[in-house]
């Protein structure tokens, strides 16, 4: 068995006019390393040079660079448990540009090896062949790696290359104290790879470094320029599977679900998935209200796979959200028999079992969902069932709970008003009858409205619909304070509550606050895209402010829904006036 070598590599020094010969010397001493990574006989090992501080109070840094002499260059090959230290410096003058290296044993510290390299013009990418080969042929070892194959087809894509891994250093180091400085340095080490890409399409180097580069922002959870970069990689090396399997994580991650379809069936189309990221693209798909590609995938996953069960809990939940019981519940009984246990799955079930009034089953599933750590609304349903059963003491004890939980937002509001219900159903009636006064604005009744809403508001002072209502009849009286205040504390109860941001936005024109309407009825509008009530309001809020591109923008989407709608229409004409008059095409 032949012995295996490591050897300590000293970052490369540089003696060069130029910054980029600084950054080429240290990335082909990393270029190096790369290139015997998976080496069963040599084993490359990067040196990291730290500067000690003079006092206490200053600060370490790392040395890009180095040409240490044998004997120091054997003590940090020593305490890297090398056998040899490798060091070089990089020349770079108007008549030549040279490589010297060095190769010291650590035990007797002699130097074993010298090369001096003299680089042509355009020869670039042969320096880290050159010195592979040197270093096998000095060590007198046959190394399992490539020894030939540059890393770049020429010069200018092999330059490209190794500012860019120099770019990549900087980023990692300064990620944590100059995180700005760090996002520049970052995307221009994403733009240095797709460069030396396009100088050299067939290079693998620089795009497996990008590609190295979207992982890691995947792990943290941080994208800034991996989207772009490897659409462009796409664009200039289309059949690389890898890259579109990438693309489509970032998109997803990202919340962009048909930009991850497109890009994962790519990848799909040019290397087989596994089973696990079948069951995720048919999720996508299924999110994205594609139910029956999603079933093809699922249906296509076996047995024997170690992705069976989850294949087989989301063709259950699908069945049961498309109203399919028959195929759910036997996708559902494999799903449970291949151990998954997730709490989308019971409550799935339990949904499906509630909606066809198998209360009893719903109610057990509902259980088992929570046992599986299923969110409120999960609880809030099982309080629903359970009064339907009724058993009024364990609904209101599951109301309580949810209350208790969620503080603010849409379950928190619905499990009030069902509390509510239970504990006060004639003023529950009354509060309905009210509301609906409210809203028809007759004079004679907004006065007995108040006073509902006041009782009900009397004994649970965060019932949203009663906050709400007293907002409508403040609005239906031209109070616009009064209104303004009523749906403002609504948005406390339930933030993003879209009735409340709409009637908030108009009571704010009211007021003559047109930027603060715009806000409210744009992000209202947003929640609501396919209401052309909204969506046409969002526009008027645009045209006051005197946005008119804006303005028709959505006036003319608001049309297209509801082509017949009279204020639609009033707000277009306005718009047509306000154009005609200030000679706006």
């Amino acid at each position: 068995m032949s012995t295996r070598h490591v050897i300590a590599v000293v970052p490369f020094g540089a003696r060069a006019t130029e910054p980029r010969g600084g950054a080429w010397a240290r990335q082909l001493a990393r270029r190096l390393e790369d290139r015997f990574a998976q080496d069963e006989i040599l084993d490359l090992r990067p040196v990291f040079l730290v500067t000690m501080p003079v006092e206490a109070s200053d600060a370490g840094y790392l040395v890009f660079g180095s040409s240490p002499d044998p004997d120091l260059a054997a003590r940090y090959a020593a305490s890297l448990g090398a056998s040899h230290a490798l060091t070089a410096v990089y020349r770079e003058e108007p008549s030549a540009r040279t490589l010297e290296a060095t190769l010291v044993d650590a035990a007797t510290r002699r130097v074993v090896g010298r090369l001096a390299l003299t680089i042509a013009p355009g020869a670039l990418p042969r320096v880290e062949t050159d010195l592979a080969a040197w270093l096998a042929g000095t060590l007198e070892v046959a190394p399992t790696s490539d020894l030939v194959t540059p890393a770049a087809a020429n010069e200018a894509a092999y330059a490209a290359l190794l500012e860019a891994m120099d770019e990549e250093v900087n980023a990692t180091l300064l990620r944590s104290s100059a995180p700005a400085r760090a996002a520049a340095s970052l995307g221009a080490a994403l733009a240095g790879y797709v460069e030396a890409v396009r100088l050299d399409p067939d290079g693998a180097a620089a795009e497996e470094r990008l590609l190295v580069l979207a992982a890691e922002s995947l792990e943290r959870g941080a994208l800034t320029d991996e989207l772009r970069a490897l659409e462009e990689l796409i664009t200039l090396r289309p059949r690389s599977w890898r890259a579109h399997y990438l693309l489509g994580q970032l998109r997803s991650q990202a919340g962009d679900a048909n930009g991850a379809i497109i890009a994962f069936e790519h990848a799909r189309s040019l290397h087989a998935l596994p089973d696990a990221d079948l069951v995720r693209l048919a999720e996508l798909y299924a999110n994205a209200s594609a139910p029956a590609p999603a079933l093809a995938h699922l249906r296509r996953i076996g047995t024997d796979s170690p992705a069976y069960g989850a294949a087989q809990e989301l063709l259950a939940i699908i069945s049961f959200q498309r109203g399919d019981p028959g195929v759910g519940r036997e996708s559902f009984e494999r799903a449970v028999a291949a151990g998954a246990t997730s709490w989308e799955l019971h409550a799935s079930y339990g949904a499906s079992r509630h909606a066809r009034g198998e209360l009893a089953g719903a109610a057990a599933h509902y259980r088992d969902a929570l046992a599986a750590g299923a969110p409120p609304v999960v609880r809030l349903n099982l309080a629903r069932v359970l009064l339907a059963l009724g058993e009024r003491e364990g609904s209101l004890l599951e109301l309580e709970n949810v209350i208790a939980e969620e503080r603010s937002g849409e379950v928190f509001g619905h499990a009030r008003r069902l509390r509510f219900g239970i504990r006060e159903p004639d003023l529950e009636h009354e509060l309905e009858r009210a509301g609906q006064a409210a809203l028809a604005g007759e004079a004679a009744s907004l006065e007995g409205a108040t006073a509902v809403f006041e009782r009900a508001l009397a004994i649970d002072p965060d019932l949203w619909e009663a906050h709400f209502g007293l907002g409508i009849v403040a609005r239906q009286r031209g109070e616009a304070a009064a209104a303004q205040a009523a749906f403002r504390r609504v948005l406390e109860l339930w933030p993003d509550q879209p009735d409340a941001l709409h009637e908030l936005g108009v009571a704010l024109l009211m007021g003559k606050d047109p930027s603060g309407a715009l806000a409210a009825l744009d992000h209202a509008a947003s929640l609501r895209p396919d209401d052309p009530a909204y969506v046409a309001d969002a526009g008027f809020a645009h045209l006051r402010a005197g946005d008119l591109v804006r303005a028709r923008e959505r006036l003319e989407h608001a049309a297209s829904l509801d082509a017949d709608d009279p204020i639609t229409r009033s707000y277009l004409g306005e718009l047509e006036r306000i154009e005609a008059e200030q000679g706006t095409p």
